[in-house]
């Protein structure tokens, strides 16, 4: 039997009183693809931090083993940490660009860590570099060295990072939701291409996700955390056709259906609690017969600069769009094929051409829901002030205790407490602030909403939350909807109707 590359009994995790992670174990063997699932908060990426010597300090860690590469943890030094990190246990951040210079080229960026950690020479530093981008499968991988980081697209950076990770043939990688924020055909690519690499190279892969149905199909193994405890741990395939905790069943359970739109989806809670399932009923299309808003020929470029020329770069082409009184509209596709861009423009925050425009209600009714929320609201600023200021502009003749009653009321339906409005953004979950931005957007007494990947970064049981609130405020206020995301199951679940948009050749 191998040596495990790491090797975690009974580990405890607390910072101060607040204990983060219960006698927790995990063991993983060269060539093995194993993966510990759980929402945010549930301590799954604590004891990832700690095997890459990243934990903060203050942290107090108990363990009756935490091994790294045949070490005691507990003994690795900060020089011997460095020499560690990168070489041996290489990580893969959600976000690329936090592993990314956006000033430096990405081929300086991957060169600067084959000269710390090796004596080759230049030109055989560039070949590996270029080996490496041609292995993650980067098209014309020249081309990619020279590039900057926001030359390319959300995936293609990505696999600058993996390819970064597999320079110096690491014995374990640590994959921290790696795919959360990309399209779902490029997630799939992206994760069977580790999976490849791992066995192609025979390291081992540590995959942190909150998406059970995404890992179960690039794993050997899954372990199921939540709240800190391990609640199931076996093969992927068993634990995802079979699950045997309400925990495990609830994740599964929140996710839109492959088929039908019941109404509301069920909820980690419902299994937690062990509730009657609820009444459900099936969303249907709405009869209409004149469009609430409708384009024709809508065309947006962004002028670039390739040298000393410059070009105008099409996003989208004579694109047609009809959205009904109180229709969701889908508008779904790969990263860079106009999704964000057409919701944008119907706000009026680009330029853009038509041939035929008409809006039958208030434009100043049209309104946005983003996908980062946190990034949407003023940190600084209590979320009572935020809604506030929304209440001045668009509905300027309540007074100060109406405005006060009318946020209060907000809050509550969208499943927070008046009492929340004397916090600030921080306070709250992704989940929580979302549906502040929700409660932000309906202060302005809106007749169309435009969520903009509104879902995409959230836990899938925090993602059924939302979703059943957005159906739910629709419902009950007769609101239009568009909806933009890169998840086709959401899409299909959410809209009446669905326009699938391809990018544009350059």
């Amino acid at each position: 039997m191998h040596t495990p590359v790491v090797k975690l009994e009974r580990l405890n995790i607390s910072f101060g009183e607040k204990q983060v992670l219960h006698d927790f174990s995990l063991t993983i063997y060269p060539g093995q693809s194993l993966a510990v699932v759980g929402e945010s908060g549930s301590g799954k990426s604590v004891a990832a931090l700690l095997s890459m010597g990243l934990l903060d300090p203050k942290a107090e860690v108990q363990a009756k083993t935490a091994d790294l590469l045949g070490r005691s943890i507990s003994s690795m030094t900060p020089a011997l940490w460095s020499e560690i990190r990168g070489k041996e246990v290489a990580m893969v951040f959600q976000d690329p660009m936090t592993s990314l210079h956006p000033s430096i080229r990405i081929g300086k960026q991957l060169d600067e860590v084959l000269e710390r950690h090796t004596s080759a020479s230049a030109g055989e530093r560039k070949q590996k570099i270029l080996e490496a981008l041609a292995e993650v499968e980067l098209p014309e991988p020249e081309h990619t060295y020279s590039k900057y980081p926001h030359e390319l697209s959300g995936g293609q950076r990505q696999r600058v990072v993996i390819a970064m990770a597999l320079l110096l043939d690491p014995k374990l990688i640590i994959a921290d939701e790696p795919t959360t924020a990309l399209d779902k055909a490029v997630e799939a690519t992206i994760l069977t291409l580790l999976r490849n690499l791992v066995k192609e190279r025979g390291c081992a892969l540590w995959l942190i996700s909150h998406d059970l149905e995404v890992v179960a199909e690039h794993s050997d193994d899954v372990l199921v955390l939540f709240r800190g405890k391990t609640v199931e741990q076996g093969p992927a395939k068993d634990i995802f056709e079979h699950p045997q905790h309400a925990y495990t069943k609830g994740l599964l359970a929140c996710r839109p259906p492959k088929e039908g739109r019941p109404y509301p989806l069920p909820v980690l809670q419902d299994f937690l609690e062990e509730k009657a399932v609820a009444e459900k009923e099936e969303l249907v299309a709405p009869e209409a017969k004149h469009p609430l808003l409708k384009i024709e020929g809508l065309t947006i470029g962004f002028r670039r600069k390739k040298g000393w020329r410059t070009h105008t770069q099409w996003v989208v082409r004579d694109q047609d769009l009809a959205l009904m009184p109180g229709e969701t509209l889908g508008l779904i596709g790969p990263s860079g094929s106009g999704k964000s861009t057409i919701g944008r423009a119907i706000v009026g925050l680009n330029t853009h051409q038509y041939k035929h425009w008409k809006y039958s209600g208030d434009q100043s009714k049209i309104h946005f829901i983003f996908q980062d929320p946190y990034s949407a609201l003023n940190s600084v600023k209590r979320i009572g002030w935020v809604l506030d200021q929304v209440l001045r502009k668009h509905q300027s003749h309540l007074s100060a205790a109406e405005r006060l009653s009318k946020a209060e009321a907000l809050m509550e339906e969208v499943g927070l407490q008046a009492s929340d409005l004397q916090k600030k953004p921080s306070a709250f979950s992704g989940g929580q602030r979302q549906r502040i931005g929700i409660a932000r957007a309906l202060a302005a007494d809106p007749e169309l909403l435009i969520c903009d990947e509104s879902v995409s970064a959230l836990d899938v049981s925090v993602q059924a939350q939302v979703l059943n609130l957005l159906n739910g405020i629709k419902k009950n206020r007769g609101l239009s909807m568009i909806f933009i995301s890169h998840d086709p199951d959401v899409v299909r679940y959410m809209c009446d109707r669905i326009i699938e948009l391809e990018p544009q050749a350059s």
